[in-house]
């Protein structure tokens, strides 16, 4: 069996998801590359007479949630039975979306008949594409016309697209595809942003790094697109493996743990490999004391905002100051910082803000307490 990446195409209604799908489908098949389609749900329930004003909002979604849990687990045993070294499955819309439907109560009363909540659907995925609503930025191209079951109005389908973008938020890989350009360009984007993540040819890592005024959490945490995640790191060296990094992301049961290894290109651009390890692996890595060069836990506050993807570290030997990071597609590509972050200086090039310099920092500094 091959890696499997699994893949969310989501957004607002009319933002173009059921024509990328066919679309990245055949350019990565024309690559080589195998790949399988979970289509949308909700359009097929109300297509065959079964919608809110039908069944009532609440046993529509839980119904639509029921579907997509069958049809998941289906596509995934059918793409692990499969040789080929990379497998890709593409979501139409993925689990979490119906979340922006219902309450929160609600979500969770039929999600936990699957042993499931919103944090394990988030890390449940390997990457998330948001293809922002045409309503917002091309709404002469929104209606009715590709979906004859649409009945949002622009002013919803916005307030949806955003929802849905809220959600997802946190998400290790999300990437925000907006209309700036036509849709063929946006959909050139996608491509783009994909072949990337997927590291065809070559998975990059690039990435700038800033150091910033210490945020004002309490703003942080009002903010709709924001998300905290705890994370813990190591950086170890084995003579059989050499150097790499392991992560816990999350808390409690919903943790994720990954084993990362970098190798580097120049101060902005690292050849990144990155692979899902259990819990056990995890703790029997640090376990090896002996290997472990550094460690450093953080508070990691993920920000869907103005069209970018931010990642915004908070320290606790830090009461000044914090880190942001922005991942780009090319190491000339142009950004923006937010708005709401005080600058101090751009750190990427500079090592002692590197988190594995943080970490042998921090490791030392337990050591003497």
């Amino acid at each position: 069996m091959g890696e499997v990446v699994k893949i969310v195409l989501t957004g607002g209604p009319c933002a173009g998801k059921t024509t990328a799908l066919g679309y990245i489908k055949n350019e990565l098949e024309t690559l080589g590359v195998k790949v399988f389609t979970v289509g949308e749900q909700a359009t097929r329930l109300m297509k065959n007479g079964i919608s809110p004003n039908s069944v009532g909002n609440y046993e529509f979604q839980r119904l639509l949630f029921k579907n997509a849990v069958e049809e998941e687990s289906r596509v995934l045993i059918s793409a692990q039975k499969e040789k080929e070294e990379k497998i890709v499955i593409l979501f139409d819309r993925g689990l979490l979306d119906g979340r922006a439907f219902v309450t929160e109560e609600e979500f969770n009363r039929f999600a936990s008949d699957y042993n499931l909540n919103e944090d394990i659907i988030r890390n449940s995925y390997d990457a998330v594409f948001h293809l922002v609503t045409c309503a917002d930025g091309a709404k002469e191209y929104y209606g009715n016309k590709s979906n004859p079951v649409r009945t949002e109005s622009i002013n919803q389908a916005c307030i949806q697209d955003k929802k849905i973008l809220a959600l997802w938020t946190g998400t290790s890989h999300l990437r925000i595809i907006d209309n700036s350009t036509d849709f063929w360009g946006k959909l050139e984007r996608l491509k783009t942003e994909i072949l990337s993540f997927l590291g065809i040819p070559e998975h990059f890592e690039i990435e700038r790094k800033f150091l910033i005024e210490y945020p004002d959490i309490d703003m942080l945490n009002r903010m709709e697109a924001c998300r905290r995640i705890p994370i813990t790191q190591a950086y170890l060296y084995t003579p059989q493996e050499g150097f790499f990094r392991i992560r816990r992301r999350g808390e409690g049961k919903n943790a994720v743990f990954i084993k990362t290894v970098k190798k580097k290109i120049s101060e902005i651009k690292r050849i990144e490999t990155e692979n899902y390890i259990s819990k056990e692996e995890y703790y029997s890595y640090l376990k090896q004391s002996d290997s472990v060069t550094g460690i450093i836990s953080k508070d990691r506050y993920c920000i869907s905002y103005k069209g970018t993807y931010y990642e915004l570290d908070v320290y606790p030997f830090w009461k000044d100051k914090a880190t942001l990071e922005i991942e780009l597609l090319s190491e000339d590509q142009e950004y923006k910082l937010p708005d709401f972050v005080n600058l101090i200086r751009e750190v990427t090039f500079e090592q002692e803000y590197k988190n594995s310099s943080l970490a042998q920092r921090y490791r030392a500094k337990k050591a003497l307490i």
